[in-house]
């Protein structure tokens, strides 16, 4: 094995000891080398040795933890050759096999099995996941609304949302609160500090929230005085203008000096008052005169006021006096939603104990309630564990949260010293994981320089990674780029990037480069268009293009491109304009393993053995390697047997190859009903050999690895048997799918296309990172109620009867995620541009290049990016453009946009500013060429071919009329297929009283659940326990009709009712019509078919020796001939639908009148 030369930062890192590091580890730079290489310095060491099961090691991944064992494995396999007769070598090589070196979940799950009975918990309980846990989920989360909606507070605050018309979103905000606060250590107490928060009475200026607005108004403000400036700078270059422009744009700069000094020493209504009195001079009018300054000016002008008005709207948005009343009005809603989710919590937690399942949150939260008491104090489990580790190592630290914080902190010594935590903020993009960045950026403020008193900081920034010429393009793209608010850290030193050998030479002149390529096009597929040309230049041998190879450079091939993307959902079109080119293409798909063709045919089969009446999925099964049928061998099939189920014809087939697969699938069907769900999936495989089938698919390995995930998912959510997998399959396919591999993957002699997520980790040789123009997804931000770890909980309120409105808090807390949320767009763009070895091409699609170009340029600053207006750009796009504008190597590209942007010197020599191409791509549409003119003899013409292609091209479907017929329709749309729509009022006019019909929908629905003895006593108390039973809408209620009740119960239809031997309510029906009837064309032929007739009688009433039919109608101003006009041809539709299913005797037909106050007889 090659020795490792370590650089004296990684030296220092491996050899630290004494107190808490934590190692900011660059992209590229060795960080799992250093891991591993300290982990064996301290077992190898022959004084004071350590044995392996006393280091905790802690990673993100499983497959991770796996690679790092195997590499401690290796070294120590190594060491121990060099010590052939150390037992201490030998023995920490077999308890390398029991260490704890796993993901920090796992090592919970290990603690939680040991200690089980310290925790009321069940001891064979088994960890799940969001697909098999939806039914519980769905379960426990509306039994808490059920009892939620006996609080009026709750009701109030589902009322703000859905207007009493729905309780979705409402129910989103339970559970998106419940998901948020399960990475919190103790949530019942943030909960309660949440609730705090809005129920104190300090004013808007001395709140989080008031503070954060504030600063953000300061940071607005300042951005607008420097547009001021620059813009009386400019002047300089126009003196023409300068009398006519100098009075109002120094009456700019003096109104934003105004506002700055409000907003430094102002109390919050002065400051709002200060925003309001901004106003603007006019710009005295030159005539004769135009140029470009005279443009620039104007429109930076504009850019400050939209600065400024944005100011206005979105932070100078109440009063003191407003957002007092707004927090009395809130308050008791937030506690509200409080209780509401400490029942979902709780509902949902003792079902899945019932169950004997744990997600992983419910195994980190009770891990932490062994380890540290209420109070913060350490358990004695957690001092005993302490002194078992010697060190606990943290790899991939940006990606913590802070419940995993608090855990690691419990298993350390307790000043910390023994604690070791390797990462990259730069590299943190799991936010939507509840990975917390702050916590690695709060140790990096709070940790002392390497070699002072204290818990330490260093930093790797050297790149083993990437060429020279990668990483001063990417150094150039992020240094202007990348701050403490746009990122998460500043780009500076320590954080750039430096090339890890050094001067060029020792990468044996090999330079690599960077390209930013500005794609004119008018139609979508331009960038993807773009790069499949690039692709091929790259690959023509004339280009004279390299890549690094193990002995030296070497021609590039297919497998060495990737193309990034931010999602998968243009995956699809860059693929296809590739396969287009002639370029093979391998798709990174697998994130549900659901869409894996590997998993296909055995989800399939799953569902099959629970229930083999499924034609799609049976014959899916056939088709597969598993069946091993054709499409004819189906068709076949069905031909033998046309009518009944698909299992039906297989299991009926005289055939020998369809009997054999019949006692197949028969064999595992009984099987499948007595066999636990784990032992059934080994036999599936040793049935099918679909393991090794995969196997033998391009990248067999990890779909056999896909397959044996699919098996543990089945498993861990079989403990009712298959029907429990399929119920969890169903879940998963309606949310976000079962997870796949946790890291990305490609294929020989494909190009790649992946998302940036899925590449954390992988490097390539050549890296397009495309489609950079797409605007941010920022939906996030427009959810009902908003969560912040600090600022606790924001809501909108409604203004009376109108729509909602934003709060101080609502906002505060908005610009705080809006904050983190770029910040992470930004790290996911290092990340996307740090996975490049050899070659880097940044791809910005846009329809209007000048008019983008002269956008970017008005927001850079003596060279450089303005911060502040940086994250109100639009793209990732928008961002790398300023940055490439101002690199020395974009002089011509300006130009040719007609912008001018003073150049940049880089940070040093070392960025080869030459080895970074900007260019602007023109739309090369690909013009059909012309037809060749082809001459072919003249030849008499066929016609009996003739004859022939004109009677097959006549040919009519014979039963065409039916298609414009549906297959089952409604007795209400089958006999007033004629009669106007009812549509349903908008929102806006509910609290305006019910109409007419709304109070007839009442006096149905009151009937429809009653207990009618109740009723007949008291109708109002039946009622109103209706409406207790969210059975009657309280709206309903209030507007019953009690007087039409008591009429209908002291008539004679209800004395006929009382004296029936059963009453038979709301009866659903399915009966079939000739399809005639069904048909809005009454000329066409449809033969003999029918189509099936569904409908719901209100009241059949069974007496001795008869039945009668009774249908409630609440319609007014109608006479009893206009309702038997109306309504007799749907009584003998529910007549024949009736008769066919009773043995006694239909003889009376009713319809009873609501407002007539009497029943109607119809004829049958």
């Amino acid at each position: 094995m090659a020795t490792i030369k370590f650089t004296p930062q990684q030296s220092r890192a491996i050899d630290h000891s004494g107190s808490a590091l934590l190692v900011s580890a660059a992209a590229g730079s060795g960080k799992t080398a250093v891991l591993v290489e300290r982990a064996v310095r301290i077992l190898c060491r022959e004084e004071d040795p350590v044995d392996a099961d006393r280091l905790l090691i802690v990673t993100f991944t499983r497959a991770a933890a796996a690679s790092l064992r195997a590499k401690l494995a290796q070294r120590l396999s190594a060491e121990l050759a060099k010590r052939p007769g150390s037992g201490h070598l030998r023995r920490q090589r077999m308890l390398l096999q029991r260490a704890p070196i796993c993901t920090i979940d796992s090592y919970c799950l290990q603690l939680l099995k040991t200690h089980f009975s310290a925790l009321d918990i069940p001891a064979d309980f088994t960890t799940a996941d969001g697909p098999q846990l939806a039914q519980l989920r769905r379960q426990a989360l509306a039994d808490a609304l059920e009892n939620a909606y006996n609080d009026p507070d709750f009701c109030a605050f589902a009322d703000l949302y859905g207007k009493g018309r729905s309780d979705a979103m409402a129910s989103r905000v339970v559970e998106q609160l419940h998901d948020f606060l399960s990475s919190m250590p103790r949530p019942e107490k943030v909960l309660e500090a949440f609730c705090a928060q809005w129920e104190e009475d300090a004013p808007l200026d001395e709140t989080r929230w008031g503070q954060t607005l504030r600063t953000e108004a300061r940071r607005a403000a300042l951005c607008a005085r420097e547009l001021a400036a620059q813009n009386l700078e400019d002047l300089e270059n126009d003196p023409a203008i300068d009398e006519a422009y100098r009075p109002a744009l120094e009456s700019d700069e003096a109104a934003v000096d105004a506002l700055l000094d409000a907003i430094d020493a102002q109390p919050w209504d002065a400051m709002c008052e200060a925003s309001r009195a901004l106003s603007y001079a006019r710009l005295k009018a030159v005539r004769g005169h135009s140029s470009e300054t005279m443009t620039r000016i104007k429109e930076r002008r504009d850019l400050l006021k939209d600065t400024l008005k944005r100011l206005q709207e979105t932070i100078f948005l109440c009063s003191e006096e407003e957002f007092l009343q707004d927090r009395r009005t809130a308050a008791p809603l937030v506690r509200a939603l409080a209780r509401a989710e400490r029942e979902f919590n709780q509902l949902f937690y003792q079902a899945k104990l019932e169950e004997k399942m744990l997600e992983f949150s419910d195994v980190e939260q009770l891990a932490l309630q062994l380890l540290q008491n209420e109070d913060g104090t350490p358990t004695p489990l957690a001092a005993q564990l302490s002194e078992e580790f010697y060190q606990v190592m943290v790899d991939e630290y940006q990606d913590t949260n802070a419940l995993q914080d608090t855990l690691y902190h419990c298993l350390a010594k307790p000043d910390g010293s023994n604690l070791f935590f390797v990462g990259d903020l730069k590299q943190s993009i799991y936010r939507f994981r509840q990975a917390d960045p702050t916590i690695f950026q709060q140790k990096l403020d709070r940790f002392v320089e390497y070699g002072q008193p204290g818990p330490q900081k260093l930093f790797l920034d050297a790149n083993f990674r990437s060429a020279p010429g990668v990483i001063g393009g990417v150094n150039a793209i992020f240094t202007p780029l990348m701050s403490r608010k746009l990122g998460g850290v500043d780009y500076g030193p320590g954080e750039r990037l430096v090339p890890g050998l050094g001067e060029l030479e020792n990468y044996g002149g090999y330079a690599g480069d960077c390209e930013f390529r500005l794609v004119q096009s008018e139609r979508p597929a331009g960038d993807a268009e773009y790069i499949a040309r690039r692709i091929h230049q790259l690959l023509d041998p004339a280009s004279g293009f390299t890549v690094r190879g193990e002995t030296g450079p070497r021609p590039p091939r297919y497998e060495d491109f990737c193309i990034l993307l931010r999602s998968r959902g243009a995956f699809a079109d860059y693929a296809a304009r590739l396969e287009s080119e002639g370029i093979p293409v391998y798709v990174d798909r697998a994130e549900n393993l659901l869409d894996a063709p590997e998993i296909r045919p055995v989800a399939s089969l799953l569902r099959v053995l629970d229930n083999p009446a499924q034609d799609v999925h049976l014959a899916a099964v056939m088709l597969s390697g598993m069946g091993g049928f054709t499409p004819d061998d189906l068709v076949a099939l069905r031909l033998g047997r046309k009518n009944g189920s698909f299992y039906g014809a297989v299991m009926a087939s005289e055939d020998e190859k369809v009997k054999a697969f019949g006692q197949w699938l028969r064999t595992l069907r009984q099987l499948s009903q007595t066999m636990p769900v784990d032992r059934l999936m080994e036999e599936i495989f040793a049935r099918t050999g679909c393991l090794a089938a995969a196997g033998a698919m391009p990248d067999g390995s990890a779909r056999r690895e896909n397959l044996r995930q699919f098996a543990a998912f089945a498993a861990g959510c079989g403990g009712h048997g298959l029907a429990g997998v399929v119920r969890a399959m169903d879940a998963a396919l309606a949310g976000e799918g079962v997870p796949g591999p946790e890291q990305g993957q490609s294929r020989p002699g494909c190009v790649t296309i992946m998302t940036v997520h899925r590449s954390k980790g992988l490097e390539f040789p050549v890296v397009f990172a495309a489609d950079l123009g797409r605007e941010f997804n920022k939906e996030d931000l427009r959810a009902a109620a908003v969560f912040h770890p600090q600022l606790g909980v924001g809501l909108t309120l409604r203004a009376g009867q109108g729509g909602t409105y934003v709060t101080a808090p609502y906002r505060a807390v908005q610009s705080a995620l809006a904050q983190e949320g770029l910040s992470e767009e930004m790290r996911v763009l290092y990340v996307a541009f740090t996975r490049a070895r050899d070659k880097l091409v940044m791809t910005m699609p846009t329809k209007n290049a000048l008019k983008l170009a002269q956008k970017m340029a008005l927001r850079i600053f003596s060279g450089a990016p303005e911060p502040y207006l940086l994250e109100h750009c639009a793209s990732r796009g928008e961002w790398v453009m300023q940055a490439v504008m101002a690199h020395p190597q974009a002089q011509s590209f300006c130009r040719q946009l007609e912008v001018e942007v003073m150049p940049q010197p880089l940070a040093s020599e070392r960025e080869l500013a030459d080895r970074f191409t900007v260019s602007l791509e023109a739309d090369e549409v690909s013009e059909p060429a012309p037809a060749c003119p082809v001459h072919l003899p003249e030849a008499a013409p066929d016609e009996a071919l003739a004859c022939a292609l004109r009677e097959h091209f006549a040919w009519q479907y014979p039963n065409e009329a039916l298609t414009r017929v549906p297959a089952k329709v409604s007795v209400t749309a089958l006999t007033h297929e004629a009669a106007e729509p009812t549509l349903e009022r908008p929102g806006f006019l509910y609290k305006e009283g019910l109409t007419a019909a709304e109070k007839g929908t009442a006096l149905h629905a009151f009937l429809q659940h009653a207990d009618l003895a109740a009723a007949v006593a008291d109708p109002e108390r039946e009622a109103r326990r209706q409406v207790e039973a969210k059975l009657l809408d309280e709206a309903l209620y209030e507007k019953m009709d009690f007087s039409r009740l008591r009429q209908f119960f002291a008539g004679p239809l209800f004395a006929r009712m009382q004296s029936a031997q059963k009453i038979l309510r709301e009866y659903e029906f399915i009966t079939a019509r000739p399809a005639a009837d069904a048909a809005v064309d009454k000329t066409g032929n449809y033969g003999q078919a029918q189509v099936l007739v569904q409908g719901v009688a209100d009241v059949i009433l069974e007496f001795d020796d008869h039945l009668e039919l009774v249908d409630y109608k609440t319609d007014r101003n109608k006479t009893p001939d206009q309702f038997i006009a109306a309504y007799r041809p749907q009584l003998l539709l529910y007549a024949a639908a009736i008769r066919r299913r009773f043995e006694k005797p239909l003889t009376k037909l009713t319809l009873y009148s609501f407002s007539l106050g009497r029943e109607i007889d119809v004829q049958p």
